[in-house]
């Protein structure tokens, strides 16, 4: 009678097993309808409702979208042709991104601020599908064709700029200089104070971000052959610093997109002055003086800023955030999560929706639209 028992026991708790098994591996269909929101992700979820964790492990499934849902232009500024994105209506929205991107990389920001007003983005010379002008791309050849583009696609005044890593640098040093144009500024993994300018680089290499940040740069700041031989001949900018100091594994049709402007040798030189170009103890006076003379202006300008940060960061940390809270007039800051330096690539929600949120308050007509849903993304 007990080996009976034994037996009976084994056997079921063997067919529930099995059971289990079938129904995870979905060869046993009774799970409900799958619910797919308008995502590049089709997820296993249940329709009918479950435990609370089911929409956070959702939400948190989503993956960024490869797919640059804009229509590009272009237009003639200066010397070479600007590809560019302008839609919507209303005051404009300006993106501007950094190294070695294209406005592919705000394209699952920009969604969230299409409720508000004219979505505006560009391809820097020498990026995405912009022109390939013969300039040696410094800082003050962006600063022209920056100041050039600005102009040139007629965007009025009330403009809002958000801005990327060296797009902070010339963003920065226009809107200075046109403050009477700029009504906001929201800015991340951004080249101000507390750490730029570069002026002790013993220093910097203190903090683990910024130690991660000099080390990149003095990649580049060897004898020009060696700096060639990384940026230009073996595509380490592309290759392996775009992967580097993102957290989460690119993937080969998002690669595909960064690696498309600079498949030509020739074309890579953008790549290699970027770095070259950020001084390290006072080796790059222009650049470095355009960083004090706006970092000053800063700490005076009642013009609202929104500063988003990530853990650990890169380029920002906590500490940098901090520095800037107790000298700011008009600061907020917004944490958006685990990212490093690519947070548009790592946090493109948190970022969409901190920069939304954070226009919504502050500059929005009608302050009680809200922006978006999960389906926007």
């Amino acid at each position: 009678m007990n080996i009976f028992k034994k037996s009976k026991s084994k056997f079921l708790y063997g067919s529930m097993m099995f059971l289990s098994l079938l129904f995870m591996s979905g060869q046993l269909n009774v799970q409900a309808q799958v619910f797919a929101p308008e995502t590049s992700l089709n997820l296993p979820f249940n329709e009918t409702p479950g435990e609370p964790g089911d929409a956070a492990r959702m939400y948190e499934a989503l993956v960024p979208r490869s797919d640059l849902r804009y229509t590009k232009k272009s237009i003639q500024v200066l010397d070479t042709k600007i590809a560019y994105v302008d839609e919507g209506e209303g005051n404009a929205i300006v993106f501007i991104h950094g190294a070695p991107e294209s406005i592919y990389v705000w394209r699952n920001v920009m969604p969230y601020l299409e409720p508000y007003g004219r979505i505006v983005a560009f391809d820097l010379p020498g990026h995405g599908d912009s022109g390939k002008p013969d300039i040696d791309y410094t800082f003050v050849d962006y600063r022209r064709y920056v100041a050039a583009i600005l102009e040139a696609l007629d965007l009025g005044d009330n403009i809002v700029l958000v801005i990327h890593d060296w797009a902070s640098v010339f963003g920065m040093d226009w809107a200075r200089q046109n403050e009477e144009r700029v009504k906001g500024i929201a800015m991340m993994e951004a080249l101000v104070a507390p750490f730029y300018p570069i002026l002790d680089v013993e220093e910097g290499k203190k903090r683990l971000g910024k130690a991660g940040a000099i080390h990149h740069y003095e990649l580049y700041h060897q004898e020009y052959d060696k700096a060639y031989a990384l940026a230009v001949d073996q595509n380490l900018f592309i290759e392996q610093t775009m992967q580097i100091h993102t957290y989460r594994e690119l993937s080969q049709r998002e690669m595909a997109v960064y690696r498309d402007p600079f498949r030509l040798t020739k074309d890579r030189i953008p790549l290699m002055m970027w770095a070259r170009e950020v001084g390290l103890n006072g080796n790059r006076p222009v650049v470095d003086k355009a960083m004090k003379d706006y970092n000053k202006w800063m700490l005076q300008t009642e013009i609202p800023i929104l500063d988003i940060y990530a853990y650990p960061g890169e380029v920002t940390e906590e500490y940098d955030i901090r520095w800037r809270v107790e000298r700011m007039q008009n600061l907020e800051t917004a944490f958006v999560g685990v990212a490093l330096h690519f947070v548009q690539e790592d946090q493109p929600v948190a970022v969409g929706r901190a920069i939304a949120d954070w226009y919504r308050r502050h500059f929005a007509k009608n302050k009680n639209q809200w922006f978006t849903d999960i389906k926007k993304y």
